[in-house]
């Protein structure tokens, strides 16, 4: 069994006001004589007013519906510190921090260039298979576009267009078919912009050697069964394979200064992270949205109680019900908070996406 499968973290446990903790709670050993008589020696306090009231059971709705969403969302998975790396990760990504600076784009490309490369090696055999003169002027038409198209469906139109025109020029049925199935996999390459910015990239760069994405492919394949935890153990595979990521470090836009196997070891690492864990992390994403929303309302209870302690005032019964939704979110507080930096990797205070 890898690390990832077994190393789990443990949540925490909310933290409790002093006078509710341990012996000092109402059953404990000094609360239960402590708490009549701080009654009796607070007997004039405040009564909590109205409207304080109503904005405390008013957040506590609110709360009683995320948090039983964000309870429902929250997976054990989710507590793997595998799982917990790659969250890290694409932060760092994401707000371009420390070495993984300027790498998001490399990683989407790279990405993106692995899951479409049959359609690039397809769209390459046929422009060397197919050398008519109608084919080419169709394959220099399309090229034309690649540097001046608006829209992935103005690029569509056109390519149709201009298909249904050559495929009536084009003299074999063989020459047809080919010209259709390019279309085809030039329509499957729109369905990202990135994907045509890609092909542009590779004709740009002259680059026609498709078949290094496959072997990139095959090598981030082997990563399936691999400990992901850290990058450093990627790095000899890399270097097994650099001539591949140099040819490719223009295209996935690694800067000079930046092309060292290291950086392709974190590149690979991450992608590997994101075939094993992508369907959770995007679950994950919808739990973080819910508890930033929860967040405020959470918010509005614990000032009011706070400012409100039993010993200055009455507290009402809804003061004293567990808040839905505080156990999750105190464990992902704690998880994703590094304790020796104390960078925080979602921030709750506000509902704008951290990662």
């Amino acid at each position: 069994m890898d690390k990832s499968s077994k190393t789990t973290l443990t949540p925490q446990t909310p933290p409790k006001p002093w006078w509710r903790r341990g012996i000092f709670s109402d059953k404990g050993l000094i609360g239960r004589w402590l708490h009549p008589l701080l009654s009796l020696f607070f007997g004039n306090r405040e009564t909590v007013s109205e409207s304080d009231l109503f904005l405390h059971n008013r957040a506590m709705t609110d709360l009683r519906v995320l948090g039983k969403n964000a309870e429902v969302l929250d997976d054990v998975k989710f507590g793997k510190e595998e799982f917990l790396i790659y969250v890290k990760l694409k932060y760092l990504l994401t707000k371009h921090i420390g070495e993984y600076a300027d790498l998001d784009d490399s990683v989407t490309l790279l990405q993106l260039a692995i899951d479409a490369k049959d359609s690039f090696i397809a769209i390459d055999q046929t422009e060397l298979r197919f050398r008519g003169s109608k084919q080419q002027d169709f394959y220099q038409y399309v090229e034309g576009l690649l540097g001046s198209f608006k829209s992935t469906e103005e690029f569509r139109q056109n390519v149709q267009t201009k298909l249904a025109e050559m495929i009536l020029q084009v003299k074999t049925e063989e020459g047809r078919i080919a010209l259709e199935s390019y279309s085809k996999h030039l329509d499957r390459l729109s369905e990202k912009e990135l994907g045509l910015k890609l092909l542009s990239l590779f004709k740009a760069y002259q680059l026609a050697d498709y078949s290094i994405l496959r072997r990139i492919s095959e090598l981030i394949q082997t990563l399936d069964k691999r400990d992901l935890h850290t990058y450093e153990p990627l790095t000899p595979l890399v270097m097994a394979n650099f001539d591949a990521f140099d040819k490719l470090r223009k295209i996935i836009s690694v800067s000079k200064d930046k092309n060292n196997p290291d950086t392709y070891a974190r590149i690979i690492q991450v992608i590997g992270l994101f075939y094993r864990y992508g369907l959770s992390f995007m679950q994950f994403e919808e739990l973080m949205g819910i508890l930033k929303r929860w967040y405020r309302p959470y918010q509005t209870v614990i000032g009011i109680r706070e400012a409100r302690p039993p010993h200055k005032f009455k507290q009402p019964p809804s003061f004293q019900e567990t808040i839905p939704g505080e156990a999750v979110y105190m464990k992902y507080k704690k998880w994703l908070t590094d304790p020796k930096t104390g960078m925080v990797y979602v921030d709750f205070d506000t509902e704008e996406t951290a990662l």
